[in-house]
């Protein structure tokens, strides 16, 4: 007997764009071992030293953080909003709760400000996991930690309208690769 799947699949509103990924090759990439600094938050840790490298757009793998407090979404989906999958209000923990995984994509604003989208598990003394979609500006470091920029100076990620989504997404464009 074959059972049907349980994954539903999600048609967004808008048109599908004839290129959903594209590949290239970085030149000159560097990656840097950064500190995330006990007290800060995680988002004016990755800008301190986004700042400190010069670069505009980064991959960041967050490998050892404690925090003391995390805001986070999760995604959800309703009839009743026109995007296929939306986030849900803040939800907010002020338990110790350690890293389990989190990566992030490093880019700007239309006004040229520092954007961070992240999503991370962390999980509690007592074992329960906790994480989402990570606000980084109030996620607090409750250690120093440590995480990996991998720069990305070919590209520029500036935050837009996704016609095929409804909502803003990094939307990426390419600068000459460097030889």
């Amino acid at each position: 007997m074959i059972t049907p799947p349980t994954v539903q699949l999600l048609k967004h509103p808008g048109p599908v764009a004839p290129t959903r990924r594209d590949v290239m090759v970085g030149k000159n990439q560097k990656t840097y071992r950064i500190t995330l600094r006990r007290g800060a938050s995680l988002y004016d840790s990755v800008v301190s030293a986004m700042s400190v490298t010069g670069a505009r757009v980064a991959a960041l793998n967050i490998e050892c953080a404690i925090f003391s407090h995390l805001r986070y979404f999760l995604i959800a989906t309703s009839d009743e909003v026109e995007q296929v999958a939306h986030y849900t209000t803040p939800l907010d923990f002020d338990e110790p709760a350690t890293l389990v995984s989190a990566g992030a994509t490093v880019g700007t604003t239309d006004q040229g400000k520092f954007a961070i989208h992240c999503h991370g598990v962390t999980v509690t003394g007592s074992g329960r996991l906790v994480g989402g979609h990570f606000l980084t500006e109030h996620c607090i470091l409750a250690e120093d930690g440590v995480a990996y920029l991998h720069t990305m100076d070919y590209m520029n990620l500036v935050i837009g309208m996704d016609p095929e989504i409804g909502t803003l997404v990094f939307q990426p464009s390419y600068r000459e690769a460097l030889i």
